[in-house]
């Protein structure tokens, strides 16, 4: 009796004389990753996600009276189609109670249109921050906002920076020193929505 032969090694053994295993894999590999790599490296917009995340930033020098505000997104290229902050400085808070979010008159508007960052400065303590960033990509878009309030008062060991938020999702620390070490602040602004292509 004799047992069938099995062509496939054989075949195998006789190909691998003229091109070893390991070199037809990684050319096979590489090939793959050629075609793909333009699918990859995207040259436009991304769509909405970690990358268009809108974040505020607040940074104050220590015996400076100006706070200084930059709304932008986590990656470094995104480009918003449309970012408003509003400001109002003449708020009755002192870091102290609750802050009066229904009694705030918003009167320092600022429209920036298909920009990568817009930024705001006011030099009244305390001032409330309103911010609603839109982007927009054929991935998709979103809106991101924030109503917030800052008060900067002075204590034994030097200027401390309050801070409260009206928007579910954004988290503010409370109350920090106002140094280099603790400046600027990043703050994340709440997710409103999200859509599909437009």
């Amino acid at each position: 009796m004799t047992t069938p032969s099995v062509p496939g090694p054989r075949r195998l053994e006789r190909m691998s004389r003229y091109a070893p295993l390991p070199l037809v894999a990684v050319t096979v590999l590489l090939v793959v990753l050629i075609l793909i790599t333009p699918v990859l490296i995207s040259t436009g917009q991304p769509a909405p996600g970690i990358l268009t995340q809108a974040e505020l930033i607040v940074d104050r020098l220590p015996n400076n009276g100006t706070m200084h505000f930059y709304v932008h997104g986590f990656g470094a290229t995104v480009r918003y189609a449309t970012i408003w902050i509003g400001l109002s400085e003449g708020l009755n808070w002192t870091a102290t109670g609750h802050v009066p979010w229904k009694t705030i008159n918003w009167t320092l508007w600022q429209n920036e249109s298909d920009v990568l960052v817009a930024s705001v400065s006011s030099d009244q303590n305390p001032v409330a921050i309103n911010i609603t960033a839109f982007y927009a990509s054929s991935g998709g878009n979103a809106w991101y906002a924030g109503v917030l309030a800052f008060y900067v008062g002075g204590s034994s060991s030097g200027e401390v920076l309050n801070s409260a938020s009206e928007t579910s999702g954004v988290v503010v620390p409370g109350a920090i020193a106002v140094g280099n070490s603790t400046l600027p602040l990043p703050i994340t602004l709440a997710t409103v929505s999200r859509g599909g292509p437009p």
